[in-house]
């Protein structure tokens, strides 16, 4: 996913801000006449004429513009808020496929259609694949299962020996090993978050049993929340640890690579700290926090 973003300096660091043209996507000219976004929708209902889905989004616009910034900074991430954007839009179209005006005004009646497209679009962001149906379900387990038996390589050979496999194309068994790569970060972060006597979560229940992470976002979703609750220094130092990205949990950079796991004597390092030991401290901090979060 791509955003149209500029960068505002913060005490804590650079956060992205949506530029100003992102605001007004949908704005026509010249301006339409000036109905309700309710008029819009029933105008729409009863001709099937788009030019007054799209008259709706010109007038809607501000309140589409307040929900996608209020779920940007309510989970961090407000370097996606185009898509999350978009995601209003798709789940306002969702909604206008099974709606009649006798149901009340459309607004309300999409909201919760809404909402579940916008924390889709979160969750996507933060695994980098979705699974739909069992189908998929089947070959994210069978794609993760080769991928241990091949020595976890990411080698077009390799890639392609499981795309051909699962009859999918090479990009797409990539897609779904980089999430599966991902939630192996997450069960390990979640294991140094949880109680002394739970009984642990090993790495290979990713490949036996995937539907403890992948149909309970939930569980992501607290752990992710939890994290963001976090200071800067303490979020950055725990990202770079486990290797993943501080604001939507991706473990690869723009170009694909593995965001590396760093030592302790690495992050010492850039910080200009003295001693690894006050970096290990650190993250120990944030993990107690995590916990008592999540608990």
């Amino acid at each position: 996913m791509k955003s149209s973003t500029t960068t505002q300096n913060t005490e804590e660091g650079a956060t992205a801000v949506p530029e100003q043209s992102t605001y007004k996507l949908y704005q026509l000219d010249p301006a339409p006449e000036k109905r309700t976004p309710q008029e819009c929708i029933e105008r729409y209902l009863e001709t099937g004429d788009a030019t007054f889905f799209a008259q709706f989004l010109h007038w809607h616009e501000p309140a589409i513009n307040a929900k996608a910034k209020e779920f940007a900074q309510k989970y961090a991430v407000q370097g996606h808020f185009s898509d999350l954007k978009q995601a209003c839009v798709q789940g306002l179209l969702e909604a206008l496929d099974g709606y009649e005006k006798e149901k009340g005004p459309f607004v309300p009646y999409a909201e919760r259609t809404v909402e579940r497209a916008m924390h889709d679009c979160i969750r996507t962001m933060r695994t980098g694949f979705s699974v739909p149906n069992d189908t998929e379900y089947y070959l994210l387990r069978k794609a993760m299962r080769l991928f241990a038996e091949y020595g976890e390589k990411t080698d077009d050979e390799t890639i392609a020996a499981i795309a051909a496999a699962i009859h999918r194309e090479p990009k797409t068994a990539l897609e779904m090993i980089r999430s599966g790569m991902q939630n192996m970060r997450v069960l390990e972060l979640d294991r140094e978050t949880g109680d002394e006597d739970d009984e642990p979560m090993e790495i290979g229940s990713l490949i036996d049993e995937p539907s403890a992470l992948f149909f309970q976002a939930y569980q992501m979703d607290a752990l992710y929340d939890a994290f963001q609750k976090l200071d800067y220094k303490e979020r950055e130092m725990l990202a770079r640890h486990y290797g993943f990205c501080p604001e939507c949990f991706s473990v690869t950079d723009k170009d694909g690579r593995s965001l590396p796991k760093e030592t302790y004597e690495d992050i010492m390092l850039d910080f200009g700290l003295s001693s690894p030991d006050t970096v290990e401290k650190t993250c120990k901090r944030a993990l107690e926090k995590i916990r008592k979060v999540i608990q």
